[in-house]
């Protein structure tokens, strides 16, 4: 059973590895390695034995939260149980073959290799504690994948709740803020007097009483010849593993069902007058309740919420409130990511809106009720936070940047929702898990950054005012932003009610069939626009070399400050740095170049122009 289970995923994996999944899993694969040698080196650092365990504690706590997050993140496993739910095989039996089917996988392999970091600590003790610390490597790493597996069944099972998807929400922005400024929390930790003095004994219980750290507390223990210690930490952990397994058969056995609780409105009183009456009302009122109720939405809604916070609240730990202000225009920035692909997320229900005539209506009442969802919050954020900062210079800064990015955001998403739409599952087939859905990495790296050109108007005349020390020219910023925001808000949705209008149909296609219209080249071959492993490599390099490599050191080389991190200008002179810096940028930008090109290529092989309906028809069929 584990062998067929084993070959059937080493095939899907394989023929799977294409286009820019192929491209990621590269990516992903590299920083593993990384952090996997990372691993391997602090276990050979010169520190104090009792400060080594905790960082090292702390670091396999962290490999795994990668474990728990990362299924949840990328979506259900390659082989569910489901697939197997028509066969005549034991749950136990079952729940056996797809844990050894489980560590068939790139992610195991590097899990495995920064497992060994345990094994070169114990050698730091001695013999006996490196023999020991062999077998305790194996049974963590059998920890961590089988919590895995159990996790990610029992999320399966309430994710498509409401609670199920803000937590969801929640674990992935909590993802994106790590990977972006979790070197906030390493500079922190190395430029305190963690090093020397050791964690506090609180924070040291606390560390090793997690499963994760037994392999750590077993080795310590028979490095100082604590033989009940040392022995009942690793059977601890192969009574875990046994319960998790049979927890894990249980859940594999269980069947799903599903309860749906529709409330209708027969006893609600039509709305005839107020802002929510006509047509356009009606799309406000159905997107306010579809945001509200539809688990996918809820995700969407959530995760810019805690970005923000993450984002802005992780300088705490320099004791720097800097960036405490700036929590409502982060949040409007990143809904605009987060909501890029509205359209795809109803799926074929645009039909209802092609059949009506009523484009003009649904992109006003999207907008509008966007608006509803995202202002709010992000207008709290920014009075909250700027007056817990105390940095008052920061005041027109902000209202001038939240009425632009929120306006320009409302145009921006459903701009991009008709003119860059990413098909994903339908509506009723979407799976339990929300995040499951259409891969916009590509859209939603270059929403961000166009998102922020709404601001700059507004931000210039505040930074003139600034300049000239006009505070009456600064605050003038906050009407130009209102104004750049409405301007923006209504002349991309007027062009996504043009693109509606006139080629809703192929938009529709591409939906129902989860390709884009086959689009004729010179010589009359059909061609649909496909994924591919230089656009997404360039998406995923392009960000590292551009945000970490490049403009973040370029900072803090000509602010003067000192801190390394994995900045690699930082570990040269600084008359060396700004130049590679700037090359970190400028490589940065021609890969995002060559992704935008990459793409555009992929959809304007125009020379032909597009295939005719019937073609598409049969192209679908």
């Amino acid at each position: 059973m584990v062998g067929v289970l084993i070959r059937m995923k080493l095939t899907i994996i394989r023929n799977s590895m294409t286009g820019g999944r192929a491209a990621w899993m590269l990516v992903g694969a590299v920083l593993g390695l990384l952090f996997a040698a990372a691993t391997i080196w602090l276990s050979l650092v010169e520190l104090p034995t009792d400060v080594l365990g905790d960082l090292l504690a702390g670091v396999f706590g962290m490999w795994t939260l990668g474990w728990l997050i990362g299924p949840l993140w990328s979506g259900a496993a390659v082989l569910r149980a489901d697939h197997f739910t028509l066969l005549p095989v034991p749950r136990r039996r079952l729940a056996v073959g797809l844990l050894g089917a489980a560590f068939v996988g790139i992610t195991t392999a590097v899990t495995a290799l920064g497992f060994v970091g345990l094994i070169t600590y114990g050698a730091r003790q001695g013999l006996v504690p490196a023999v020991l610390a062999a077998p305790v490597a194996a049974l963590q790493l059998v920890f961590v994948v089988l919590l895995s597996r159990v996790v990610h069944a029992l999320f399966g099972a309430v994710a498509a709740s409401r609670a199920g998807a803000a937590i969801t929400g929640v674990l992935f922005a909590a993802m994106l803020v790590l990977t972006q400024s979790g070197w906030m929390i390493v500079v922190a930790v190395m430029y305190s007097d963690v090093l020397t003095t050791g964690f506090s004994h609180a924070t040291t219980v606390t560390l090793r009483a997690v499963p994760s750290s037994w392999g750590v507390v077993a080795v310590d223990a028979a490095g100082r010849g604590d033989w009940p210690l040392a022995l009942a930490a690793p059977a601890g952990l192969a009574v875990l593993c046994v319960l998790l397994l049979l927890v894990w058969s249980v859940e594999l056995g269980s069947p799903r069902r599903a309860r749906v609780t529709i409330r209708g409105s027969a006893h609600r009183a039509p709305v005839r007058g107020g802002p929510f009456a006509g047509t356009t009302g009606a799309v406000v009122r159905k997107e306010l309740r579809t945001w509200w109720r539809d688990p996918l939405r809820t995700t969407t809604a959530v995760v810019p919420i805690v970005w923000a916070l993450g984002t802005v609240l992780l300088p705490l730990t320099f004791d720097a409130r800097v960036l405490l202000p700036w929590a409502g225009p982060a949040l409007a920035l990143f809904a605009i990511t987060s909501a890029g692909n509205l359209y795809s997320q109803d799926g074929t229900a645009l039909w209802q809106t092609l059949t009506t005539g009523t484009q003009r209506a649904d992109v006003r009442g999207r907008q509008w009720a966007y608006l509803i969802v995202f202002g709010p919050p992000a207008v709290a954020l920014s009075i909250a936070f700027g007056w817990w900062s105390g940095l008052t210079w920061t005041w027109p800064w902000v209202a001038a940047a939240v009425p632009a990015l929120l306006g320009g955001g409302a145009g921006l998403i459903v701009h991009a929702s008709v003119f860059g739409l990413v098909p994903g599952p339908d509506a009723h087939k979407r799976p339990s898990n929300p995040l499951e859905r259409a891969d916009t990495t590509g859209q939603s790296n270059v929403l961000f950054w166009v998102g922020l050109l709404p601001a700059a108007p507004a931000l210039a005349l505040v930074w003139l005012g600034a300049r000239v020390d006009q505070p009456w020219l600064s605050w003038a910023g906050v009407p130009v932003g209102v104004l750049t925001g409405v301007a923006v808000a209504w002349a991309l949705g007027a062009g996504a009610i043009r693109k509606l209008t006139e080629d809703g149909p192929d938009l529709l296609h591409t939906m129902r069939t989860g390709r884009p219209p086959v689009v004729r080249r010179v010589d009359g071959s059909g061609v649909a626009a496909r994924g591919g492993p230089v656009e997404g490599l360039s998406w995923g390099l392009g960000s590292v070399l551009l945000i970490p490599q490049g403009i973040i050191p370029l900072v803090f080389i000509l602010s003067d400050i000192h801190v390394r991190s994995w900045f690699l200008a930082m570990y040269v002179w600084p008359v060396l740095g700004v130049p590679i810096a700037v090359l970190g940028i400028l490589a940065g930008i021609a890969l995002y170049a060559r992704a935008v090109r990459t793409r555009v290529d992929r959809r304007a092989g125009r020379a032909g122009g597009p295939a005719s309906a019937g073609d598409r028809e049969l192209e679908s069929v």
